[in-house]
């Protein structure tokens, strides 16, 4: 019985790590501040300006998997800080 459960729990704490996967809607909250922090400090956006408005346009139009990647690729382009 303790076997079982120990498997059930396994299962339960690796299918939790495979759908954390972020979502475009995640992804783009998690960057629209970053991106106003770094547009009122002057920083040159350049590529992730790009892909950021790419993924906006590509979630209005509800295309998800789209969306995600390129909010990735923002993320990415990103100006260190």
């Amino acid at each position: 019985m303790r076997g079982t459960i120990g498997l059930c729990l396994l299962g339960l704490s690796l299918a939790a790590g495979i759908a954390h996967a972020q979502t475009a809607i995640e992804l783009k909250k998690e960057l629209l501040p970053k991106i106003k922090k770094a547009e009122a400090e002057g920083k040159d956006l350049g590529e992730a300006q790009k892909y950021y408005n790419e993924g906006d346009k590509a979630l209005k139009d509800g295309m998800q998997d789209e969306a995600t990647e390129s909010f990735k690729k923002a993320k990415a382009a990103m100006p260190k800080d």
